[in-house]
């Protein structure tokens, strides 16, 4: 990785260097041309062009939790220092804040997981940032707790009133960010919460799944089925095989997409609570 003005002192022409044998990352940062311009690659360029800085925000979310949906700026934070002279580069976020908090992750810096979660508040709404959340906790070792704890000692923070509201509905176990916004769905409509990743097991004590979301007291699974499992015959077969099987135990298979959660999350919503309601769900009671 290198700049157009090192290409310069090495000799680099810069019809050579924006020809087919080098790749442009961000502004005037390159790469060989068979380098794949992954997340990591990005924020090394906007690190490059901004010394002293660490990813932050969408950019350190997408490295933490494996998240490619998270934009397509680089976000970088620095010290405030009023004397300093920032770039100004298309597709890079510069952040000034008062305490610069980083860790190294493969000799990247970046904001830990739960600065990066505050950090996001002011630039997500509930759901994006619940997602986040989840995200956090299941590919790091914080908890939901550590959220809660940081969101409700945080003072005069942008955005902090979210923070600890979403926080509030963090859970560990969660496998992607839809599946996050399938829960908010429920939740939000009214109904008891579903479990995360309950284990159903055959009549003879055996794994038999898991589904994304469970109400095991009325034998209904929720899953969220996205391109994948349409797109790779395998986990196809594998999906028809454990929802036969969650059948043959008594169990009733939800199953919806981007465009019901997008589109028709009120269906989304009145179907399972007619399901809750036919097998006599507990909360109808209360």
């Amino acid at each position: 990785m290198f700049t157009a003005a090192e290409a310069r002192e090495a000799g680099i022409s810069r019809g050579l260097l924006r020809g087919r044998r080098y790749r442009r990352v961000l502004g005037s940062v390159y790469v060989d041309g068979s380098t794949a311009v992954t997340a990591r690659v990005r924020a090394e360029a906007g690190l490059l062009l901004t010394p002293g800085a660490v990813a932050s925000h969408h950019t350190a979310l997408s490295l933490w939790a494996a998240d490619v949906r998270t934009g397509n700026d680089v976000h970088v934070s620095v010290q405030r220092d009023p004397r300093a002279t920032r770039p100004r580069v298309g597709g890079l976020r510069v952040h000034e804040v008062q305490q610069l908090e980083q860790v190294l992750r493969d000799g990247l810096p970046l904001t830990p997981p739960v600065r990066t979660f505050l950090d996001l508040a002011p630039y997500c709404d509930l759901t994006g940032l619940v997602a986040a959340g989840d995200s956090l906790v299941r590919r790091t070792t914080i908890e939901p707790a550590h959220l809660l704890e940081a969101a409700a000692g945080a003072i005069g923070v942008r955005g902090i009133r979210l923070a600890r509201e979403a926080a509030a509905l963090v859970r560990p176990g969660v496998d992607s960010p839809m599946e996050s916004r399938l829960r908010l769905i429920i939740v939000s409509g009214g109904l008891p919460e579903p479990q995360i990743g309950y284990v159903v097991r055959d009549s003879a004590g055996g794994w038999l799944a898991a589904p994304d979301l469970a109400y095991p007291q009325v034998r209904l699974a929720i899953e969220y089925d996205g391109k994948h499992h349409l797109a790779d015959p395998r986990q196809w077969r594998l999906d028809i095989r454990r929802r036969e099987n969650l059948e043959r135990e008594g169990w009733l298979v939800r199953v919806f997409t981007a465009h019901d959660l997008t589109h028709r999350p009120g269906t989304v919503v009145a179907r399972i609570d007619e399901d809750l309601r036919s097998r006599h769900h507990p909360y109808l009671a209360a």
